[in-house]
């Protein structure tokens, strides 16, 4: 140690590290955290003093399974299998919700070499997580994207001759009646109607591959919400759903795809109907925020329950009898390609859905 360190150098290090500190005994007690440690893991050192790890975090992988003892990095260093563990962890925040950290844990030895206390060096990495898991999931749009466009290439020429074979023989049926053959006619309809049915998610298809496409112009969102408004009145009409539009004056343009972003937004404003089979409210709102334009899209509906929220943006999942499951992941495409974030919150008593698109930057 250099000799210009003394104790108040390295208690004022101790106190101002970015980075969060946890001392552990032999027996994995905590002896003493450091400041960032308790906003990180928003654990304070009077309500884990003295504790077990293992009884406050319950460190865990992203798939819910625990880590048990032989995986643990602590216990893994105090055993002297290896010198410096480092490992990302899921673990148990002190206000009840959960936090990514990833946390490299190291022996303190004593004048002879032996192990006295572990530390572990926590950094937060839940936005690093996130960011991750949204650049992964947008590959895998854009791969399914891929996959849906020759897929309904490939589909819709053999589809389009089944409906010229079944519109012939539904004319040859007609033309040369014979009772033995009545069911002939009904048999013929059930399998245009499939047929119609299969060419329809062809065309989801196809419009979910080239969601990514954009036309970019200069564009006010005040009247694009406007024209979308125009264009849903009636049908909340029917559905007994008012709406009611807040749109932030002089917002800033942005830089849009036009149709896409009406294309986008009328797919959330759908399902909020549907959401509202007894009539509702319906609110879209559009404000600056920072860099950025939020547009909120809130209903009054049942909400959506709470093992479904995780998945809805997921291409082909649905709810519905007739649904197909390309609405609201085509939103969402379209979204990401506009630079922008699509996010759902959801009770029992309402549903909102957040955009958030980037400004047009000045040149």
């Amino acid at each position: 140690m250099a000799s210009g360190w003394n104790n108040n150098l390295l208690r004022a290090v101790w106190q101002s590290a970015g980075v969060g500190l946890l001392v552990q005994d032999l027996d994995r007690q905590i002896v003493a955290v450091n400041p960032s440690f308790e906003e990180i893991t928003g654990w304070r050192w009077k309500d884990i003093s003295g504790k077990r790890c293992d009884r406050i975090f319950g460190c865990h992988t992203v798939s819910g399974k625990c880590i048990v003892d032989d995986l643990c990095p602590g216990v893994r260093v105090i055993s002297g299998e290896m010198p410096r563990v480092g490992r990302e962890l899921l673990i148990n925040r002190g206000d009840g919700s959960e936090c990514w950290v990833e946390a490299t844990v190291f022996p303190i030895k004593d004048a002879e070499g032996k192990i006295e206390y572990i530390v572990s060096a926590f950094h937060d990495i839940s936005e690093k997580k996130k960011y991750s898991e949204e650049l992964l999931h947008t590959k895998t749009l854009a791969t399914l994207g891929l996959l849906a466009a020759e897929l309904a290439h490939e589909v819709k020429n053999p589809l389009n001759a089944i409906q010229i074979q079944m519109q012939l023989i539904e004319q040859e049926v007609s033309t040369h009646k014979d009772p033995a053959k009545d069911h002939i006619p009904e048999m013929v309809s059930k399998v245009k109607d499939e047929v119609v049915r299969l060419n329809d998610l062809v065309d989801n298809c196809l419009k979910f591959s080239r969601s990514g496409n954009l036309v970019l112009n200069n564009e006010a969102l005040g009247p694009i919400l406007e024209e979308l408004l125009r264009l849903v009145t009636p049908q909340a009409g029917l559905n007994g759903v008012s709406i009611k539009l807040e749109v932030e004056e002089d917002l800033p343009h942005l830089m849009a795809d036009r149709e896409r972003l009406k294309q986008a937004l009328l797919n959330i404003i759908l399902n909020a109907f549907e959401a509202m089979p007894d009539g509702g409210a319906l609110t879209l709102q559009a404000v600056r925020r920072s860099d950025m334009v939020k547009i909120t899209i809130r209903d009054t509906g049942c909400g959506i329950p709470e093992d479904m929220k995780d998945n809805i943006f997921e291409l082909f999942y649905t709810t519905k009898k007739d649904g197909t499951g390309i609405g609201l992941p085509l939103s969402h495409n379209i979204i990401q390609a506009h630079g922008g974030s699509l996010t759902c919150a959801s009770s029992d008593k309402c549903t909102e859905f957040a955009i958030e698109l980037p400004l047009e930057k000045p040149y």
